[in-house]
Formats: C-alpha cells, sequence, structure tokens
C-alpha cells in the first residue's frame, strides 16, 4: 500500500504530557506541529498523580491552573497527608501531613503563586490535549505507532505504521522523541540511555471499590501497607471508588500472566485486610524501580524529553513534572531555531541543562526510594515483617514510626522543584556566588541561571498578581522605576531584532507596585540595574547596576546577540549545576 507523506516544522512522536506540552509551546507561537500518537483513546492507567507547585506556575502561566484544579478534584487543604499502616483497616504506625506546620505553610505564600495540586495523569493528558486542539498550526494523528527515524542536514523523517498495514512518512525540520522509556526514536538515531540497578519490580492494579468503610475517616493520598502477605501502597485518585494498589513481585516466579484480576483482587483484600469487599479490576501496569539517563538529548535534527530522556524512581514525583518542565525548556529554543532569531547552538543547551537537571533528580529520587525501604514499602526482612502483627508487633512498628520523620524530602521537595540552576551557554554569569538550596529548603535568588523568583506585585488597578504572572511566552527585562531607559531599549530590541520582549518597571511610579518593598532586595538590582528572564521563567542575565560609561541599549544588545547565539559567546557556559 503507498505511503503518505507530509512536511511540517516539527514533527513530535508521543502524546503523553511531554509531548503535548511541547506541542502547545511551539502552536501558541505559530509552529507548525505534527502530533504522531499510537493509542488512539485514553491513558489506560492513572500513573501520576501530583503535580508541583513550580509545574504549577508555568501552567499558570498558560492559563491553566485553575481548570486543573477543578479537575483534580482533590483539593490539598483536605488531601495532604501519607500513611503507613499494616492494612488499611487498622491504626496508622504513622503519617507524615504536609499541611501540619502551619508557619511552614504560612511562608510557601512568599515562595510561589502556587502549590501541590493533585490531579491524575490521564485526567491531565485531557485537559492539555483539549487545550493543543485550540491551536490551528496543530495536527494530531492518533493511531500511528513509529517505527523507524533516518534524519539528514535539513531535518529527519519519521516511518509510521498504522492501522490494516498503511505506511506514513512524516517529515520535521525537526523531530522529537516523546515515545517514553522504551522510544523507538531515541533507538532509531543511536542514543543509549543506561540504567541503574533495579531496586525492584512494581505492578500497579487499577480498580475501583468502596474502600470508605476502611479508612476511619482519614484522607490520605498514599497508604503504604506493611505485613508478612503483602507491602505496597494504596493510592486514591478521586477520594471515593478510583484506587491503585502497587506492590512488588518477583518476576523470577511470576509472569504479567499470572496477575489475572481474580489473583489480583485477592491481593488487594490481603491488604485492605476484608475478604469481603467487592474490587472491579480495571488494569494492570508494570515497571521498574530504577532510573535511566539518554547519553544526550539532542543528536542533530532530533531531540528527546520525558521519559525519552530520563526515568526516576516515583519517589517525590519528578517523572512527569521533569518531563513538562522539559517542554517548557526546549519551546522557545525551538521557536527561536526555526524562525531565525537564534543560530543552532541554542539547541545544545537544551541537553546541558535539562540533562544535568535529570541527573540531579536522579541522585535524590534513588536516595529517597532507599530511604523508603526504612519504612517498609521495599521491606525484604521477613523476620521484621513476621513479627509486625504478632505479639511482639509493637517495636517493630516503632521502629518504623521512627523511621517515617526521614521520608520528608519525598513529600517535601521546594529546594530541588525551584532550586534547579543553569549554566549553559543560554545564561551570562555575573560573577555572584551561587545560592544553594537543599531538596527540602529553597532559597530564591535572581542570580543568572536561577528561577526567577516570586513576589507579590500590585498593578496600577490594585491586582495583585506575581512576578511569576509577568514571565511567560516571550523574554521578559525588569527594572526599578528609575529603569525607563532599560524599557525604551528592550522595545526598539525587540523590533529591530523580530524577538519577542516584554519591558516592566517595578516599585514606587512603575508599572507595577512592589507593597512590601520585597523586590528589588530579591532580585539583587541596585536602581541602575536589570535582569533578562527567558521564556521559560530563568534568569538570563543581571545588570546589579550600570557604570556611566555604559547605556541599557548596548547592555541588552549584547545580551541577546550571545543568549541566542549571534554573537560570538563571552567565557562560561558548560553543564548546568547547582
Amino acid at each position: 500500500m503507498a505511503a503518505s507523506e507530509s512536511a511540517h516544522d516539527v514533527v513530535i512522536v508521543g502524546a503523553g504530557p511531554a509531548g503535548t506540552m511541547l506541542a502547545i509551546e511551539l502552536g501558541r507561537r505559530g509552529v507548525d506541529v505534527r502530533l504522531v500518537e499510537r493509542r488512539e483513546g485514553r491513558l489506560r492507567h492513572p500513573r501520576a498523580s501530583g503535580i508541583h507547585a513550580r509545574t504549577m506556575e508555568y501552567f499558570r502561566q498558560l492559563g491553566l491552573a485553575g481548570e486543573i484544579r477543578r479537575a483534580g478534584g482533590l483539593p490539598v487543604e483536605d488531601w495532604s497527608a501519607f500513611g503507613y499502616l499494616t492494612r488499611l483497616k487498622d491504626p496508622d504506625i504513622g503519617a507524615i501531613d504536609m499541611m501540619a506546620a502551619k508557619e511552614r505553610i504560612a511562608s510557601l505564600d512568599a515562595l510561589s503563586p502556587e502549590f501541590l495540586v493533585w490531579c491524575a495523569q490521564d485526567t491531565l493528558e485531557g485537559v492539555l490535549r483539549k487545550h493543543a486542539l485550540t491551536f490551528p498550526s496543530i495536527s494530531v494523528t492518533y493511531g500511528l505507532r513509529a517505527v523507524g527515524v533516518v534524519q539528514d542536514a535539513t531535518g529527519a523523517t519519521v516511518t509510521a505504521a498504522g492501522e490494516n498495514g498503511t505506511e506514513h512518512r512524516v517529515r520535521g525540520r525537526y523531530v522529537v522523541g516523546a515515545d517514553g522509556g522504551r522510544s523507538t526514536v531515541r533507538t532509531a538515531v543511536g542514543v543509549s540511555a543506561p540504567e541503574s540497578p533495579v531496586m525492584s519490580h512494581q505492578v500497579n492494579v487499577c480498580f475501583e471499590a468502596d474502600l470508605r468503610p476502611f479508612l476511619r475517616g482519614r484522607r490520605y493520598i498514599l497508604y503504604f501497607i506493611i505485613n508478612p502477605e503483602t507491602q505496597g501502597a494504596f493510592v486514591t485518585y478521586d477520594g471515593d471508588r478510583r484506587w491503585v494498589y502497587s506492590w512488588d513481585y518477583d518476576p523470577g516466579r511470576q509472569s504479567p500472566d499470572d496477575f489475572t484480576p481474580e489473583y489480583c483482587a485477592d491481593v488487594i483484600r490481603t491488604a485492605i485486610g476484608s475478604s469481603d469487599v467487592d474490587i472491579r479490576v480495571e488494569g494492570t501496569f508494570f515497571w521498574k524501580v530504577q532510573s535511566a539517563l539518554a547519553d544526550s538529548f539532542h543528536e542533530g535534527r532530533v531531540l528527546l524529553v520525558g521519559d525519552a530522556a530520563h526515568r526516576f524512581p516515583p519517589t517525590g514525583g519528578f517523572g512527569m513534572n521533569s518531563s513538562l518542565q522539559d517542554a517548557q525548556n526546549l519551546g522557545w529554543k525551538l521557536h527561536e531555531v526555526l524562525r531565525g532569531g537564534a543560530g543552532a547552538e541554542l539547541l545544545g543547551t537544551y541537553d546541558s541543562e535539562r540533562r544535568t537537571t535529570a541527573r540531579r533528580n536522579i541522585a535524590t529520587t534513588l536516595e529517597t526510594a532507599r530511604k523508603a525501604a526504612e519504612v517498609g514499602w521495599f521491606a525484604n526482612d521477613p523476620a521484621r515483617l513476621a513479627e509486625i502483627e504478632g505479639p511482639g508487633g509493637a517495636a517493630v512498628r516503632q521502629r518504623i514510626a521512627e523511621g517515617i520523620p526521614g521520608q520528608e524530602p519525598q513529600f517535601w521537595s521546594y529546594g530541588q522543584q525551584f532550586g534547579v540552576t543553569y549554566d549553559s551557554a543560554a545564561v551570562i554569569p555575573d560573577g555572584s556566588p551561587p545560592v544553594g538550596s537543599t531538596v527540602v529548603d529553597y532559597r530564591p535568588t535572581a542570580r543568572p541561571g536561577a528561577h526567577a523568583p516570586h513576589v507579590w506585585l500590585e498593578s496600577s488597578a490594585g491586582e495583585r498578581l506575581s512576578t511569576i504572572d509577568l514571565l511567560h511566552s516571550r523574554f521578559v527585562v525588569l527594572a526599578p522605576p528609575s529603569g525607563q531607559a532599560w524599557v525604551d531599549a528592550a522595545r526598539s530590541l525587540a523590533e529591530a531584532r523580530g524577538t519577542a520582549i516584554s519591558a516592566f518597571t517595578i516599585g514606587a511610579g512603575g508599572d507595577f507596585r512592589d507593597p512590601d518593598g520585597n523586590w528589588a532586595k530579591c532580585y539583587g538590582l541596585g536602581p541602575t540595574g536589570a535582569v533578562i528572564v527567558r521564556p521559560d521563567g530563568y534568569v538570563a542575565f543581571r545588570a546589579a547596576d550600570l557604570s556611566a560609561e555604559q547605556s541599557p541599549a548596548e547592555v541588552l544588545g549584547a545580551a541577546f546577540g550571545r543568549l541566542l547565539g549571534t554573537a560570538e559567546p563571552g567565557p562560561g557556559g558548560g553543564e548546568a549545576g547547582r
């Protein structure tokens, strides 16, 4: 049968969160995007559920935060805890409640305008797909499975198989593999993704049941189960009937065929502690607790995002969140290169920035996975497990309870989320020392390469808004009230280069008021200083103050030339780091 052919600016293989998000990033900039997806229907398993505050800032900028909160349906204020139990019907061994530390919760208002949201991945995908289809430059084809990719000097061609043996060839100036951990695109271009040793083989069983009689009024997102017969975790996705139970199994003793609906329901009843529960098993999903990192995220005209580029253990919920942020980082860079506003070397900064971020996330999630063993999720001590429900169980449960506070980095990771800093050719160092964050604690800084900090501002109409609300889609220049020359220079430069640049002054008499007087100090600026923030919300350049010999027009012109690869780069660059 003859093959169909089409050509586009960008072809994205895989319409999961990363692929669809990248399509949105490009489509809202008018880029001709073809999205190819093998699945024709909804994802059969809810998978990830926690959307980090950092990612919610991104959705806020796209105008999707409210819709995603509503779609998730589980307000964090009411569903904020994680419990450890022998069986679901039993009392807690212990719990961690993210909302328990009232002072810390109150302090979050100064760190971000957004907070964690619970929304199952399959639900989120529905929201993103609907939004993607509002952009006329995005076309989506379902039911096509990529089987090969060939690239040359001007682009790459994806060969895909459809129904009834049909063959399709889709060509793009660039092709992006967003096709998961077993990426066909990655394999086709010869990029390997070494895997860490397997810590555990897991099966997730999605099911429907009324478990309210066993919850004792508890509203936990995760119920970790530890007993001699099963060790796993219940995850609630709607707070009512939609659940997943995840547990480890031995692939040397069991195969996927052994996990029949009847067998899975029996394991779930054992974890509940009651044989009298009506359980409807909807599906199974097999996976490994391990990490993987592609040797490169950028190979010629082919780029990788999401699980095709990296995989993490689930502890901390960095998989889907990192994938979405890959799209945010890559989208504006691809657009600038495609329109001729930047040199092709800008795409190399995607690889250096996001690979190093992925490496950092791998290190953290592997460590939190190892810590999880201390409280029994991956327990492999038969003697301890045998005692946990018997006469000597109190001492065993106490030992587990003592390890629960050490699990905090799994559930509270503001420093890991917001403390990422980049060091690449798309960042111009200013010589200031790094400001380090831990996994848990975030220390805001506007040092070049850092996430541009949130500060509450006020519009001329008295509306409260965040600096985050000013930072999306385009480059943004921010300056103190006396910095009108920066604003004028940015507008002139935008017209001359054809680059989308916004510019604002902040403070008394500026475009936005700074009611708490925090902005200039937080951003490290004097009266004549300014920052350039990239379209992905990271600080690209900072001039704390200008000397008498410098003009904003000259400084901005040189900075944008360097950032976009249209001028000789100065010293610096290299891999991203903290």
